[in-house]
């Protein structure tokens, strides 16, 4: 069982690395970009905290998986509310915002013991909405090959396709091969989420290369009109 644990760790290393860069270079950003910078961050505290009660205590880190989602969903909605143009989609994503977390509250307020274990509406209905955020926008931008966070987009796609078909399957504790090699589902959902981070490392490499192209064209004019003076 230990190297699917050393592919969770490669999973976190990306993670931090992504973490960093979105922190080191969120000057003069916009608001995008900084959610994105504070969603990386959390996923990577709670990530930590996972792998070290789940190696530590198995079993014992389901609860950490309301806050991921949670906040995930809070984080994203309002990066997707940011992202979209429409007015329309503007108010459906706050509409859905309110009435997922609402129900939540409702759910947990009448189920308190639901907090230490999966949460099956919580992971799909969050997952869902924004598996179908992401692709409302890349089928928006679709003749937009460069438009920004479409990496980012694919890569959350990707990543919830899979985490959610294995919940909601109904094998999350699954094992596909015995001993003496045992490998759950959740090391391809691992796989999928070494994927995800790699397509965060693309968008943050493209959104900072966008930067540098835009001061270099500024100098540019800068001069030309300089010399044309």
């Amino acid at each position: 069982m230990l190297f699917p644990f050393f592919v969770s760790l490669v999973g976190l290393f990306f993670l931090l690395v992504n973490s960093i860069n979105f922190f080191m270079t969120r000057k003069n950003k916009d608001v995008r970009y900084v959610i994105i910078m504070i969603y990386l961050i959390f996923l990577f505290i709670e990530e930590l905290l996972c792998n070290i009660i789940g190696f530590c205590y198995p079993g014992s880190n389901f609860f950490l998986s309301h806050y991921y989602f949670i906040f995930q969903f809070i984080a994203l909605s309002v990066f997707f509310y940011s992202l979209f143009l429409n007015i329309l989609l503007k108010r459906a994503v706050l509409f859905f915002l309110i009435l997922v977390l609402s129900l939540l509250a409702i759910q947990y307020y009448n189920t308190p013991d639901l907090y230490w274990r999966f949460n099956l509406f919580e992971i799909g209905t969050t997952s869902a909405l924004l598996i179908l955020y992401s692709l409302v926008f890349l089928i928006q931008n679709f003749k937009t090959a460069k438009h920004s966070y479409q990496y980012f987009c694919n890569g959350l796609i990707i990543y919830l396709a899979s985490s959610l078909s294995i919940f909601l399957s109904g094998n999350s504790d699954s094992v596909i091969f015995t001993e003496p090699f045992v490998l759950d589902f959740w090391f391809f959902n691992s796989l999928f989420y070494i994927l995800y981070q790699f397509l965060i490392f693309k968008e943050w490499k493209a959104l900072n290369h966008k930067e540098v192209i835009s001061e270099s064209d500024a100098v540019d004019t800068l001069d030309y009109t300089e010399n044309a003076k």
